[in-house]
């Protein structure tokens, strides 16, 4: 079951967004679903501040981009857990079940084409605000021969441009923890708007902050995430499934825990929401 596809107006430069379609077009077009996944407006939205203040360095600059998006320095950042977090994720979707699928924020790692292949090329969109990260998407999937069907799109996480109820999933893969409240905020909601009931939101994060994992008691060690994450104490204070819950009743709508797992013994959680009509 599908939305209207009709574009959502925001204010402020924000709800501006360019569609790429896929390089290799496949025989129907750029999707084979009945409605068209691109949003209708063509240009590119501005950086978020808090992007280009506090994370320039790890997803704007180029050769830095180059450097992390290796999977040996991926793993070294989260600890040896990026192939059970990938996993989890796409487990969680359900494969067959997951329907059009909105990636919303582009990630380091194989995650872009493990969804392509989990969802189907012709089911998965992916929208990133920077386009360096739209074009290493890009690459990923040209070169897993995967990149026919997928719908690729700046767009800005806070503003989508697509219709309510446009998706059957929307999936956060470790973005949470790199914004700000007030735009977390802003995101889940977004995410849980376009998301329609009957629909599923999963995603993968840090887990909640306790006094078990020694990375939570050892105060210098937190300091140094606080430092790397500037947004991540927030989140580890945060009620994520409360925040949910009160973004999607703001929206007529209710999300559901139907599924949780951890990794690295709770310091990484991956949950999957089920959407309803309240």
């Amino acid at each position: 079951m599908q939305g209207d596809g009709s574009q959502i107006s925001c204010s402020g430069s924000s709800a501006d967004s360019i569609a790429l379609a896929p390089t290799t077009p496949n025989p129907a077009g750029s999707i084979s679903r009945s409605h068209d996944r691109r949003p209708k407006t063509t240009a590119a939205p501005a950086l978020p501040d808090y992007l280009v203040r506090h994370y320039w360095w790890a997803y704007l600059w180029r050769p830095a981009v180059w450097f992390f998006d290796h999977q040996p320095i991926i793993d070294c950042i989260v600890f040896g857990q990026y192939t059970a977090l990938r996993e989890q994720t796409l487990a969680l979707l359900d494969g067959d079940q997951a329907g059009d699928t909105l990636l919303i924020a582009s990630a380091y790692g194989d995650v872009v084409p493990g969804l392509a292949r989990t969802v189907g090329p012709d089911h998965l969109t992916v929208i990133d605000v920077a386009p360096i990260q739209i074009e290493r998407a890009r690459n990923k999937l040209l070169k897993a021969e995967l990149a026919s069907g997928v719908n690729l799109a700046l767009m800005d996480a806070e503003c989508l441009s697509y219709g309510d109820d446009r998706f059957d999933s929307s999936v956060f893969f470790l973005l949470l923890h790199e914004l700000p409240p007030p735009v977390r905020r802003r995101v889940v909601s977004e995410a849980l708007r376009v998301t329609r009931p009957g629909g599923r939101l999963v995603l993968a994060e840090y887990g909640a902050e306790t006094d078990r994992h020694p990375f939570h008691r050892w105060r210098p060690l937190r300091w140094l995430f606080g430092t790397a994450e500037p947004f991540l104490p927030t989140l580890w204070a945060l009620d994520l499934d409360r925040l949910i819950v009160e973004q999607a009743a703001a929206l007529g709508k209710r999300a559901i825990v139907d599924a949780h797992s951890t990794v690295f013994d709770g310091f990484y959680r991956i949950n999957r929401y089920r959407i309803e009509a309240a």
